[in-house]
């Protein structure tokens, strides 16, 4: 998506196997050494009595890398270097392609099934990639390893992020929502009736399979999503509603037609940036203050606020028993306040804790406030389909009470 308020994210007859799975070699964390074909030896390891964990592997999103050179990439990658220090260890980074893709999932499963022992011990993944991974089986809880989700200091929607089916698997890192962006010159903004007061066009990607925009708005006025035996449902009534505004929208040319061609949150930007629009729909990572205006939390069909969210998470994958324990510090050690509020900062995410927040920042408190976690997947995949079509149609000209009827019997 939210670039359609979808990451979404962030393997010795087994090396050319676990080759095509990373790359070659580790991202170095510190100094300006270049990478070699094979990890620096480590230092000799006086015996113990106990174990003495000597290496951790860390997955990536290609867009996290450490290696880059921003001070993003700076921050993350000097974190890293300091629990490497502070536990005389080394930390083996490994970069996996873009979540749309689907590598990181591919990689896990495949290494897991042919070389358990190259697991990550830690992984960054994207909520949606966070359940698929946990549903089947890649992941090991992060609860009874660390206490931090049990933490009052999260916002709602972050430690949720970090569970699935009320089990914790990992520490939410970093948080994005849909949100409305508008032109300073139209005034205050903070109702769906002051979208339809004001003059211009709104621009949101009804178009995009997500569906997600419809299905916050469908969420804000208590439309139930599952069924009492647990089964994707739609309420007739409270769609009704949700269409009922597209239309009345159109009325006031205030959603035009076109709008069922937008896809994607490119063609959002684009539209809107270029003035075509002054009113949009986008995530709260592609907001530019400098340039996109105002915002606000996505407003609701009763008045209240309701933005569906996402997110990184910290979660681990690993093999080795003895790293588990470890593995877990170091995504407690990522996901401490003062590194994450740098990263926030930095990165443009929205922070996962009130204490990363300034008191007077009102406007972030409210998108936070009102940020919920998406849908369950195999949810999404019934659901989203179907609140796409019902905006298009509508968008066409038909009926909100018929294109509501017509949507709901097919859940029947």
């Amino acid at each position: 998506m939210f670039a359609g308020f979808l990451l979404t994210a962030g393997c010795a007859s087994l090396e050319p196997f676990l080759a095509s799975l990373t790359p070659a070699s580790p991202i170095p964390l510190t100094g300006t050494a270049p990478a070699t074909s094979t990890p620096s030896p480590l230092p000799t390891v006086t015996a113990t009595n106990e174990p003495h964990v000597s290496r951790l592997r860390v997955w990536l999103p290609a867009q996290f890398d450490p290696g880059a050179e921003h001070p993003a990439a700076e921050l993350l990658a000097q974190r890293l270097a300091e629990f490497e220090s502070e536990h005389d260890l080394t930390i083996e980074v490994r970069l996996k392609k873009d979540e749309a893709e689907g590598e990181i999932l591919n990689a896990l499963s495949l290494t897991g099934a042919a070389a358990p022992s190259a697991l990550p011990d830690l992984i960054l993944l994207s909520r949606s990639d966070l359940e698929i991974a946990a549903t089947r089986g890649l992941l090991h809880p992060i609860d009874g390893l660390s206490t931090s989700l049990d933490d009052p200091n999260w916002y709602s929607y972050a430690q949720q992020l970090g569970h699935i089916q009320n089990t914790g698997y990992g520490l939410p890192f970093l948080g994005d929502a849909l949100v409305l962006v508008y032109y300073p010159e139209l005034g205050q903004i903070v109702s769906w009736e002051d979208v339809l007061n004001s003059d211009g066009d709104i621009v949101f990607p009804a178009g995009n399979p997500q569906g997600l925009i419809g299905l916050s708005l469908y969420a804000s006025a208590g439309g139930e999503i599952l069924d009492v035996q647990g089964l994707p449902m739609l309420d007739q009534e409270v769609l009704a509603r949700v269409l009922t505004l597209i239309d009345e929208g159109i009325s006031r040319e205030v959603f035009p037609p076109s709008l069922a061609n937008v896809t994607n949150e490119t063609q959002t930007l684009q539209i809107y940036r270029t003035g075509n629009a002054n009113k949009a729909i986008v995530s709260y990572l592609s907001y530019r203050p400098s340039e996109d205006g105002r915002l606000t939390p996505l407003p609701g069909l009763d008045q209240m606020s309701f933005s569906y969210a996402t997110g990184w998470i910290w979660a681990l994958a690993g093999a080795n028993v003895e790293n588990q324990q470890l593995a877990a510090e170091l995504a407690e050690y990522l996901v401490a306040d003062d590194f994450v509020g740098e990263m926030t900062r930095e990165t443009g995410y929205l922070p996962t804790r009130p204490s990363m927040v300034a008191e007077g920042d009102r406007t972030i408190i409210a998108v936070l406030e009102s940020a919920h976690p998406l849908p369950p997947n195999d949810v999404l995949t019934v659901l989203s389909p179907l609140m796409q079509e019902a905006l298009g149609r509508v968008l066409n000209g038909e009926e909100p009470e018929d294109v509501a009827a017509s949507i709901v019997s097919v859940l029947k």
